[in-house]
């Protein structure tokens, strides 16, 4: 039986997929690969990492989704377009197995490009997947109970400063919903006065939301200054630090938190196959196949597609318009392409992607929300109310339309969720950034890492030795700091501080620990190390 491959479990993916089962193609075997066994719906991951909903609610299996559908649940590492084969790792031990198609319909979505500000990939929070919404919901939270009982004022200003990167619709709804779950969680923290609390958002353009009309972006910014939300507009982002972010006209705003909603890009995958890229996107021409194989086929975000809407004013002034990435087109896209691929089989013409927006939303935040419908333009609560009717009509299942809405009922009746429902992320290996005069940490602080310096240097001061005498020594590019206090199970007993811009790479204790205890050489250079370098403190 010849095959049909669908990569990719988003929006675009699953309604190619259940389009395809709808077309009735004989001799065709339909099959989903996706590295996630279910669906979410990425808009409303601001609520789930504000706790309005649970995550368990805005995911949908996709094999409940499509039923009769085979669906493989695997990792995709290589795309031979030339052979008609691709390579996936399946299972726990991720095996490698090879699968041969006839068709195949690329629907991976982006991934985030942090590489695109210094220091914005190791410090900075995403909103793309679930654990991304569960990790900023610890962190959140985390930072909420430390402010509250820390007596370090410089701290509890870090901690209690939320900084948001971009002003699109993934921003805007982000720092709206962080804003009003934070607002309704204050009283329970007898600490923490209202006006501790600082929230930003930066955005280059001229206006938040700038896909939008300018007067939209105009009542978006009023609201959002009414509510006590910092605006940054026409800044740029220069570069963040483990407590900094620096932003263009010598500004810079100390936090604990950054939340980067820009930089979008195809995955390593999509770029190492030889596809052709423009504006980090597959072209493909206005059919929806993939130029110079008329058997490849993508959609979703990670096409550039034309929209040959005749509605669309690029396309009045005969320049190219493309679909914007967002559930309206995706959906759309996902119909039209099983229909091309029953006439391609066919040998028909193909039919041309052509669609009219029916209007964009967004919330933000306290129930408020602003966007267009049509040419209508919408605000305040009815919008939001608009917004919420929008999103629920795009869940692909009855049964996480009524969960949603359940969640959104219960909202309203009763507080947040402040359930810190997992350790705090805390990676094996991580980089960090710090900028001259930072201090990585202090005496008397508990051991939890172990540091090797890229580039930069350390001075490390030790005040109480047992000589009486104060000792020093500085870490240069590939030096190291940590180990000694980790291994003898004691607090930190110098100070660190960045003598320059720095930048190094940090591992966890624990693990640091587990490697000394099982690697000989390893041990034994530190065993060594240790007695050479800190006999002065003795």
């Amino acid at each position: 039986m010849k095959k049909i491959l669908i990569l990719g479990g988003g929006f675009s993916g699953i309604y190619t997929a259940k389009n395809l089962q709808k077309e009735n193609l004989k001799d065709y075997e339909i099959e989903l690969i996706s590295d996630n066994n279910y669906f979410i719906f990425q808009p409303l991951l601001p609520e789930v990492a504000s706790g309005t909903i649970y995550s368990s609610d805005a995911v949908t299996p996709i094999r409940q989704m499509l039923k009769g559908i085979k669906y493989r649940n695997a990792e995709i590492s290589n795309l031979d377009l030339k052979n008609k084969k691709i390579s996936i790792l399946q299972g726990f031990k991720k095996s490698s197995h090879v699968l041969n198609y006839d068709h195949l319909v690329i629907a991976l979505g982006q991934v985030s490009n942090l590489d695109i500000v210094k220091g914005l990939k190791d410090h900075a929070f995403t909103m793309r997947s679930l654990q991304d919404a569960y990790d900023l919901r610890n962190h959140i939270l985390g930072c909420l109970e430390l402010a509250d009982v820390t007596s370090n004022k410089e701290l509890k200003k870090r901690l209690l400063n939320i900084v948001v990167i971009g002003g699109g619709f993934s921003g805007v709804e982000t720092i709206g919903e962080i804003k009003e779950m934070i607002d309704r969680l204050i009283p329970y923290y007898s600490s923490i006065k209202k006006e501790d609390l600082k929230f930003h958002i930066i955005e280059y353009a001229d206006q938040l939301l700038p896909d939008m009309d300018n007067n939209v972006g105009k009542y978006t910014l009023r609201k959002f200054l009414k509510n006590n939300i910092n605006v940054h507009l026409k800044t740029a982002l220069e570069e963040v630090t483990q407590y900094q972010v620096f932003l263009s006209g010598k500004k810079k705003i100390a936090t604990h938190t950054v939340i980067s909603t820009i930089g979008s890009t195809v995955s390593k995958l999509i770029k190492e196959s030889n596809l052709k890229l423009q504006h980090g996107k597959i072209v493909t021409n206005s059919n929806l196949q993939v130029e110079s194989f008329e058997n490849v086929w993508a959609v979703g975000d990670a096409a550039l597609i034309p929209n040959k809407d005749k509605k669309n004013m690029l396309y009045k002034q005969k320049k190219v318009a493309y679909a914007p990435p967002n559930a309206q087109f995706a959906v759309r896209q996902g119909r039209l392409l099983a229909k091309n691929i029953k006439s391609k089989l066919a040998g028909n013409n193909l039919a041309e992607f052509q669609y009219t927006s029916k209007g964009s939303l967004a919330s933000l935040g306290s129930r408020d929300g602003v966007g267009k419908i049509f040419f209508i333009t919408v605000k305040g609560f009815l919008a939001w109310l608009i917004w919420r009717a929008f999103y629920l009509s795009f869940l692909p299942s009855f049964a996480t339309k009524i969960r949603v809405l359940t969640g959104w009922i219960v909202e309203f009746l009763v507080p947040r969720n402040a359930v810190m429902t997992r350790a705090l992320k805390n990676d094996a290996v991580s980089y960090q950034n710090f900028k001259k005069g930072d201090v990585v940490f202090k005496e008397g602080m508990i051991a939890d890492g172990f540091y090797i310096v890229i580039k930069g240097s350390f001075k490390n001061t030790f005040k109480k030795t047992n000589s009486g005498k104060e000792f020093t020594k500085i870490y240069k590019a590939n030096d190291h700091f940590g180990a000694r206090v980790l291994l003898s199970g004691s607090r930190r007993t110098g100070n660190i501080e960045a003598l320059e811009d720095s930048k190094v790479v940090k591992i966890d204790g624990d693990t640091f620990k587990v490697m000394n205890e099982h690697l000989v050489p390893f041990k034994k250079y530190f065993n060594d190390y240790i007695r050479q370098n800190f006999n002065k403190l003795d």
